[in-house]
């Protein structure tokens, strides 16, 4: 759920920005979000509208699971996900990106075995992707159906092949740390370049 509420401000935070100062902007007559950095266009209609849509269905999928209707709920996040929400526009691929991360979750408790959860991840990270959060988060996800996976087939007795899903779990969670990590380095040498 504290997830699900940090996708929600994302994209409270950004319409709110983006329609404070584009409003402030053209009430004076100056062109909209002089606040992007230079050659970045600046936000517009289709992207506020699929973000909002974003942000509906999420909603309507948190009211789904609080009634216990988890398959309606993973329907409602297939329905976004083939709404269009596309490269266009960096904040719509880290919205696909995160609602994938959420339907593999869902998914995975529903069904235990992974088997669906795990083509709807490996679908997204096979596209390219800038690092963020987001993807770091996509692959811990990846990370956990692997895990489940190889418990799921130890159980079953095959110890051999539940080492090899365990290595690959391990592996999505080394490539999330690493995401993770490279992200923070960065941000340590923005904060020291400030003034």
């Amino acid at each position: 759920m504290k997830r699900q509420s940090r996708f929600l401000g994302f994209v409270a935070l950004t319409l709110s920005t983006v329609i404070s100062g584009c409003a402030k902007e053209r009430s004076a007559g100056a062109p909209c979000c002089p606040c992007l950095p230079a050659g970045r266009q600046p936000l517009d209609q289709a992207l506020l509208s699929r973000l909002s849509t974003a942000r509906s269905y999420h909603h309507q999928v948190d009211i789904l699971l609080r009634q216990g209707q988890r398959p309606s709920a993973i329907d409602k996040l297939k329905q976004l996900l083939a709404s269009g929400l596309s490269d266009d526009w960096s904040e719509t691929r880290e919205v696909r990106i995160d609602t994938t991360a959420r339907l593999a979750q869902l998914l995975l408790a529903e069904q235990g075995d992974g088997g669906e959860a795990l083509v709807w991840v490996d679908r997204e990270l096979a596209k390219p992707h800038p690092q963020s959060f987001y993807l770091a988060n996509l692959h811990a996800v990846r990370g956990d159906i692997l895990e489940a996976r190889a418990k799921r087939i130890d159980k079953m007795g095959d110890k051999v092949e539940a080492k090899r899903w365990a290595r690959q779990a391990i592996a999505a969670f080394e490539r999330s740390i690493a995401i993770n990590k490279s992200l923070q380095a960065r941000l340590k040498r923005k904060a020291q370049t400030k003034p």
